[in-house]
């Protein structure tokens, strides 16, 4: 899932960014900049905010490299707007959906254009992930013959996903995991609530991710989770009722709060602490472990990333979540002797 794009795109630098963004100036103002950059880190960590602020720093025209963005040239003033003519920005036309190859095609026919301002064109495609097979092939072409004058930016949680040939030709740039006590911080500079460790807990630390579930009352949803799991294993739940409300809920925040519940479930299993959910959720987890195959529950876990990938593939959410409730149905069925 990718990380929130406002209608207003911010361009703060993050507190946990500035050494990160030293560095990226630092190249610039050597000339020794890559024509394309593969920015990845953890969800929530302010990939697509750096990105922009980047974007906004290529096309701005202050000579004074490591002031820019200089916000007062014509150009900064575009990029704040969200409509400089040679910042392009390639998304999923949904959230959770694929980038398929004719939106790459466009990207690369943009590419060959006259730029309009001081002779840079950026291009961001985020999250690079979210590319099909067939779009990823499209865009190793332009990789392998870069056009003069343009940068291509791709931001990923899940570099991995990438193919090698992509990312082999990629120089990357890593945004890693904020330390608690300054997520927290920051956090609480924005009169969220008195939740923030548990937020962030969730978010595996991640500011932005943990900002986002408090505004949601994602912590609430992923307990009903929690609840909905316990009530299907002792079948004192209708299946049918569960999966309506996973589909009202959605299934892309169904699928991640399983993740996040899964994932804390296996540690307990190994006999480790919990460490995405709050303390108070272990007696749930506890039951919800008990005399359940451990190799069904990692059966279980592949069959969530095989939905996972069938969701990016336009799946029908509805089908999708149904298919949940039957997993976990068919995980917590007792064997038969």
């Amino acid at each position: 899932m990718p990380e929130a794009v406002p209608d207003r795109p911010s361009r703060e630098l993050l507190p946990w960014q500035e050494e990160t963004w030293r560095h990226l100036l630092d190249r610039l103002s050597s000339g020794r900049f890559p024509h394309a950059l593969l920015l990845s880190g953890p969800r929530g960590v302010g990939k697509e905010q750096l990105a922009r602020r980047l974007a906004a720093a290529l096309v701005c025209e202050s000579q004074e490299v490591m002031d820019r963005p200089c916000e007062a040239c014509p150009s900064c003033r575009l990029s704040r707007a969200g409509t400089h003519p040679d910042v392009h920005w390639l998304a999923p036309e949904e959230e959770g959906k694929a980038i398929r190859i004719d939106a790459v095609r466009d990207l690369i026919g943009r590419s060959a254009l006259t730029t309009q301002a001081r002779g840079v064109r950026v291009f961001v495609i985020s999250p690079a992930e979210a590319m099909n097979r067939a779009a990823a092939n499209a865009l190793l072409k332009t990789l392998e013959e870069p056009v003069p004058s343009s940068t291509l930016v791709l931001v990923s949680s899940a570099p991995h996903r990438l193919p090698a040939t992509i990312r082999s030709r990629c120089q990357q740039v890593t945004l890693n995991s904020v330390q608690i006590a300054v997520a927290a911080a920051w956090l609480k500079k924005r009169g969220t609530s008195d939740d923030e460790e548990s937020a962030l807990s969730l978010a595996g630390g991640a500011p932005l991710l943990a900002l986002r579930f408090l505004e949601e009352k994602r912590l609430e949803q992923v307990m009903r989770l929690v609840e909905d799991l316990g009530a299907l294993k002792t079948r004192k739940a209708n299946p049918v009722a569960v999966a309506a409300h996973w589909s009202q809920m959605g299934a892309e925040k169904v699928l991640d709060g399983l993740r996040r519940i899964l994932g804390d479930l296996l540690r307990l299993a190994s006999g480790q602490t919990l460490r995405l959910l709050p303390p108070d959720a272990g007696e749930h987890l506890q039951v919800l472990m008990k005399n359940i195959n451990l190799r069904k529950l990692f059966d279980f876990v592949d069959e969530l990333n095989r939905l996972e990938l069938q969701l990016a593939n336009n799946l029908n959410g509805a089908m999708l979540t149904e298919r949940m409730v039957n997993a976990w149905l068919a995980t917590t069925r007792a064997e038969k002797r």
